[in-house]
């Protein structure tokens, strides 16, 4: 049979895992990458001693990640995988907390102390958020997304119970204010639309599958960070024999014989294309609202304080905050997350240095060159005044951190738009309203042979959910190879 030829553009983990699995299956590919390094927007920065990621700081559904490196062959590559108890702590306005756990009665049990009655919604919430994941959630996974009669085929097997289901599901705040009578608690499932860059006034219910998710599968740390997994996901894929260019900008063209893939002038013929960037403009969907964008701080802070390895901090006043954040305008007071992977890992810090990833959600930049060009250079100014938010909002909360905090490290929406993230919009499409999820792009392209893998396309963001979009990239490229040898 004949070697075909592959282009894989765009080395983030989607394009990785495609890469690698489609080399795995014989074809010969070639990896194109515009950046000095690997992993798109899951980077790492290393500053006097510290480690701290850039883009994603946890890690679910891990037996996806373990069984892509045993079907590469570099299981021995990845770094160990430990798993988080408990999850996620809660801080909010008022001085209340709440944390959440794997285990369901332990979680239950802190709602209960915010209100007797949150104990009972607990467990309600996420009876229905596994309903969700039962019905939707694992058919919606389980292949790639190419119409609504192909999914609703796997529903059907489900069960009548199951498609009923997925035809009610209103707004995740509906859902949440049918099983939670604080508002502290609402704040806590609406924050799962945050994991799409959406509103959860106006996102599906169907995003409850994800605190499903991690209650069920677990919220886990990777050794060294995100950044440690994308350098042995880099090396297994060169030990499948993958031709990695970094710095190489490369456009592709479709012709009679295929593609021709490369930097002008130095373009090569290839049989099928993987895309890993984001579709919208590609498919004629540049006119779409975007979801949301984020500003991160990376601070030192002297000394090991007491923090939890990932917190919340709410704003009062959440709906009138993402009213803010699609209404173009950063938030007046802020939900600050925070992430401190030397509670767990000591690999990432000196013994004497406590690195942080803090960050809110800021709206995604216009795409109009004019205005975006008015909207980046405003940043400046922006940064500083949400800096001092941030920082306040650490301090009101934690106040041994105060003398005791250095930044080492920002990253802006204007950071994440030279990534090539439209308008700075870390998910890029806004999946908002009851069918949202199912507007997403799609993994197959316009033209035969090409291919979208990547947060920006099926199933969505996240690690493992990227990685997904990677496999079915290569299973429908290797089939349209196929086909056309």
């Amino acid at each position: 049979m004949k070697t075909m030829r592959v282009a894989v553009v765009g080395g983030g983990i989607g394009g990785l895992t495609a890469a690698g699995l489609l080399a795995k299956e014989g074809h010969d590919v070639t990896l194109f990458e515009g950046s000095p390094s690997l992993g798109g927007k899951a980077q790492c920065v290393r500053v006097d001693g510290l480690r701290l990621d850039t883009g994603p700081t946890l890690l679910t559904l891990p037996d996806v990640v373990k069984g892509l490196f045993e079907r590469l062959g570099g299981a021995d590559l990845l770094p160990p995988i430990s798993e988080l108890e408990p999850q996620c702590t809660y801080r909010f306005a008022d001085g209340c907390g709440f944390v959440a756990y794997k285990d369901l009665e332990r979680t239950a049990q802190s709602a209960g102390e915010l209100r007797p009655s949150e104990r009972h919604g607990v467990h309600g919430f996420y009876a229905e958020a596994e309903a969700i994941w039962r019905a939707a959630g694992e058919p919606y996974l389980e292949a790639p997304f190419e119409g609504m009669a192909g999914f609703m085929t796997r529903v059907a097997r489900r069960g009548v119970t199951a498609m009923a289901k997925g035809m009610k599901l209103a707004t995740l705040d509906e859902l949440a204010r049918a099983h939670f009578k604080t508002d502290h608690m609402q704040q806590f499932a609406g924050r799962f639309a945050t994991y799409a860059g959406a509103s959860p006034y106006e996102a599906s219910a169907a995003y409850a599958l994800i605190p499903h998710i991690e209650r069920a599968y677990g919220v886990h740390h990777v050794r060294g960070g995100i950044g440690a997994l994308v350098d042995a996901l880099g090396a297994a894929v060169k030990r499948q024999g993958v031709k990695v260019h970094l710095n190489v900008r490369v456009g592709y063209t479709r012709d009679a014989r295929g593609y021709r893939v490369g930097p002008p002038g130095g373009e090569e013929r290839f049989d099928s294309v993987v895309v890993n960037a984001d579709p919208l403009d590609t498919l004629g969907r540049g006119s779409e609202p975007l979801s949301l964008s984020g500003y991160v701080l990376l601070l030192e802070v002297d000394g090991r304080p007491a923090l939890p390895h990932h917190t919340v901090l709410f704003g009062r006043d959440y709906r009138r905050e993402f009213d803010e954040l699609f209404g173009g305008q950063l938030a007046n007071d802020p939900t600050v997350y925070f992430c401190n992977p030397s509670a767990t890992d000591p690999t990432v810090a000196p013994p004497d240095k406590t690195g942080l990833f803090v960050m809110v959600n800021a709206p995604a930049l216009p795409r109009e060159p004019g205005a975006y060009a008015q909207a980046a250079a405003a940043w400046e100014l922006q940064a500083e005044r949400v800096k001092t938010q941030m920082f306040d909002k650490l301090l009101a909360h934690y106040p041994e951190l105060r003398g005791r905090m250095r930044v080492v490290g920002q990253r802006t929406p204007v950071d994440l738009a030279a990534l090539g993230a439209p308008g700075g919009s870390i998910y890029g499409f806004l999946p908002h309203g009851k069918f949202g999820p199912f507007r997403r792009p799609r993994i197959r392209g316009g033209t035969p042979g090409l291919f979208f893998a990547g947060g920006g396309t099926h199933p969505g963001g996240g690690v493992p959910l990227v990685m997904l979009s990677g496999r079915f990239a290569a299973e429908m490229a290797s089939e349209h190879l196929r086909r056309s040898a």
